[in-house]
């Protein structure tokens, strides 16, 4: 997935990356780069903005701020609002020897004074800087580069810092003192959980999560768990730690549970307090007071845990079994793994240690022990859960080897119970108090169809509802890659987002458009029915067959999609073996077509508000807004075809043309309203379909042609001069004050990046036509090139 992928889903105050969307775009970066960076600036004291200033203002500094650090960063950086006031950069490659340079560039740029309300105000940042090699974890370079802000502020505010000076500054603790520190921490509730999310290989779904305990120290930042835990596991401070861990827990999952969100957490528990006699009553007491339900609390405990006593350690999971909680098996493989006690363990669940899982197509190649591991857990009836997944590769072959969940800094981060997405989770209304009821009959299992409408339904991006769509069918319909096409009534092109199940067959990018002459789409939706195509190979029925051929395909079968019994696309399955589809299949696709089609259309919809919202229908132009964030997405081409929808190559130069059509400003809204319906009228039906219009103010229109589009205004301009004359002799007979219509027209050429300046050449050159118009008393002939 391309930085493209995201143009959708940006902070709505900035337009910059969110802290989600930015670690998945520098992860992906990362993986090709021999070096990265990363620089986080956060605002001083910018509470004080909203205090006693107001909201309204402090978001045009946070605004102005974005504004500027985009402009200082190199070309390839990302940025990001990574929350309120603070934002990210990262540096890859041969621009991380600036990374210093960039910074303190950054942090000059932001003390600049920002002039709100009629007087200046200075707000500085606190800068810092992390820098990391080949292989290192984005999530980890932000984390040092966070605690190198953290430790400017520290010293003063207002500066840059390098994460070598905090390494330098940590590094001394001697373990003494990080347990003094620690004992601290317990008293005055510095310690955090925070949760990872799990996920299920094949629904793709959230299925629970990993409460991992997190140290905030009020001076030192950030402490790893690797810092303080083995301290914590030499002492007696472990058994308090464990204890708030798990009543945390208890407390986070029973809130959850009152807001109709059942979460299954799992929580590690060590060796010594796994040991303690009292461990089972303590888990019971937790549950009770909390509310709990035991079916939601997952214990970890470690290989080496269970078998330093076997004995002991199968009566206590027995006791905890009879709670009702679940068993996990953690580090599974790096311990002893004895299969004859693996059998006497009464666990649920066995976890890859994340050691196998980084060594998956890597010069230490462990696939052969995971697959070994998958395979023994399956033939004792345990789910299998891989820790520790960063990479595609991972997932891939974790997914094909039917482990059954994955957790991992790919799918996310740890991150606090508030931030953490219940939305990922099916709500489920909870009873007040158990209710005795008679026995009822068993009730049948839901068909695979209906769980697949259920989670479908869940899924709120139209590209995650096509991934899901193909691996829900597969089982069931042979398919090779699924694809689905939105076509809008008037659109020349149709809109396509497809997903592949082998390499060998790619998919074509997400948002591609595809001309409608030569899909089948309009076909599809005029005859209401799903059709077959046998051999597209052989016999090709549709324009696009041929180049589903070249990729491979043989066999195809579509099914129309409708919402309130309007058309609006098809669903397509396609398939490398020829002759594979069946009247069965057609009517299998076609039943899925009916249960997910709103669901795709709702979410397709969604994809396209922020792009409809820029355009006004009634004058078939857009709003001024459509130019700000034109100008400033990150790609331009991406955003244009969305926007237009329709595809668009690279372009170098632009040509503004401003019309200036006065005094429309000056008269009544429905008098200036009825003029730019006709402007943009005659623009449909004379200009060119592929160039941007834009409405400027009540009389000035934009008109933006891109590289390789030199058509002329010629006729344009002609049938508009003629409608304003109409327009004049009509208001005169009516006897309306409306009459006196003057127009001017300009043109600039430019680079690209000086789109705005060619404008305002543009709208000068219309302005003096105008006034060269009104001198020679010619109404509507004031033009110039």
């Amino acid at each position: 997935m391309t930085l493209d992928a995201f143009s959708g889903q940006r902070d709505a105050l900035t337009n910059l990356l969110g802290r989600g969307q930015f670690l998945f775009v520098v992860s992906q970066r990362m993986k090709d780069a021999s070096r990265s960076a990363m620089i986080v600036v956060n605002l001083d004291r910018f509470r004080l903005v909203n205090a006693h200033l107001s909201f309204a203002d402090g978001d045009a500094i946070l605004r102005s701020t974005a504004l500027r650090i985009a402009r200082r960063i190199p070309e390839t950086a990302v940025a990001s609002r990574l929350s309120a006031d603070e934002y990210a950069v990262a540096l890859f490659d041969d621009d991380v020897e600036q990374a210093d340079a960039v910074a303190e560039q950054l942090r000059a740029a932001i003390a600049e004074p920002h002039a709100i309300g009629g007087m200046d105000v200075i707000v500085t940042a606190s800068v810092g800087v992390a820098e990391g090699a080949k292989g290192a974890s984005a999530d980890e370079l932000l984390r040092r580069a966070d605690e190198a802000m953290r430790l400017a502020k520290q010293f003063g505010s207002n500066q840059v810092r390098r994460d070598r000076d905090l390494v330098a500054k940590r590094d001394g603790l001697p373990p003494l003192l990080v347990e003094t520190m620690l004992r601290q921490a317990l008293q005055n509730g510095e310690l955090e959980i925070h949760y990872q999310p799990k996920i299920h290989t094949r629904s793709m779904q959230v299925v629970g999560a990993e409460a991992l305990c997190r140290w905030t120290h009020p001076e030192l930042g950030h402490i790893p768990p690797q810092a303080f835990i083995p301290v914590a596991e030499s002492s007696d401070l472990i058994l308090p730690i464990d204890e708030y861990v798990l009543r945390s827990v208890c407390q986070q999952g029973a809130s959850w549970m009152k807001q109709g969100y059942r979460v299954r957490i799992s929580v590690n528990i060590s060796g010594r307090q796994f040991m303690q006699d009292g461990f089972p009553k303590l888990v019971r007491a937790c549950l009770a007071q909390t509310g709990m339900d035991p079916q939601l609390i997952e214990l970890e405990i470690t290989e080496r845990t269970a078998m330093c006593d076997v004995e002991r350690a199968v009566h206590v999971l027995q006791e905890l079994r009879k709670i009702g909680v679940r068993i996990a098996l953690d580090d599974f493989g790096v311990g002893y793994s004895s299969l004859n006690y693996l059998i006497q363990f009464p666990v649920h669940t066995l976890k890859i240690d994340r050691t196998f899982t980084a060594g998956i197509q890597s010069a230490v190649n462990q696939t052969p022990i995971i697959g070994a591991i998958i395979s023994l857990a399956k033939s004792l009836n345990l789910s299998v859960v891989a820790e520790g997944v960063e990479t595609f590769q991972q997932f891939d072959f974790l997914r094909e080897n039917r482990c059954d969940e994955i957790q991992g800094f790919l799918f996310g981060a740890p991150v606090p119970p508030t931030s953490f997405q219940l939305s990922a989770f099916v709500a489920k209304l909870q009873p007040r108090a158990p209710q005795p009821t008679a026995p009822e009959e068993p009730t049948a299992e839901p068909t695979w169809l209906e769980r697949l409408y259920l989670d479908t339904k869940r899924l709120p991006d139209w590209r995650q509802i096509a991934s899901h769509l193909a691996d829900s069918i597969a089982p069931h319909v042979p398919l090779d890659r699924l694809s689905i096409e939105w076509c809008e009534e008037g659109d020349p092109f149709v809109d396509v987002c497809e997903v592949s199940l082998r390499d060998e067959i790619p998919a074509r990018p997400v948002g591609t458009l595809v001309p409608k002459g030569s899909s089948a789409a309009p076909t599809i939706i005029r005859a209401g029915v799903a059709m077959i195509s046998p051999d597209v190979l052989e016999r090709p029925e549709f324009d696009e067959d041929d180049g589903l051929a070249a990729d491979g395909i043989r066999s195809v079968l579509r099914a129309p999609l409708t919402h309130l019994g309007k058309p609006f696309g098809i669903l397509t399955l396609q398939s490398a073996l020829e002759r594979v589809y069946s009247d069965s299949d057609r009517r299998t696709l076609k039943e899925v077509a009916e249960r997910v089609e709103d669901v795709v259309w709702s979410s397709y919809q969604r994809e396209r508000a922020p792009y409809d919202g820029l355009y006004d229908a009634r004058t078939r132009m857009f709003h001024r807004a459509f130019l700000a964030e034109w100008l400033t997405a990150d790609d331009p081409v991406w955003f244009l075809s969305r926007a237009k929808r329709r595809p668009y190559q690279a372009w170098t130069h632009a040509t503004a043309s401003v019309l200036r059509i006065e005094p429309l400003a000056e008269w009544p809204p429905s008098e200036s309203e009825r003029v730019a319906q006709h402007v943009g009228q005659l623009w449909s039906a004379y200009g060119s379909p592929a160039w941007p219009a834009v409405r400027m103010e009540a009389g000035e229109f934009l008109l933006i042609s891109l590289d390789g589009e030199d058509g002329s205004f010629y006729t344009f301009l002609e049938h508009l001069r003629m409608h304003l004359r109409v327009m004049e002799m009509r208001n005169t007979r009516l006897g309306s004050p409306y009459v006196s219509i003057s127009m001017g027209w300009g043109e600039c050429r430019d680079a690209w990046p000086n789109l705005w300046n060619a404008y305002l050449q543009a709208r000068t050159q219309a302005l003096s036509a105008l006034r060269g118009s009104d001198r020679q008393g010619g109404p509507t002939d004031g033009e110039a090139r």
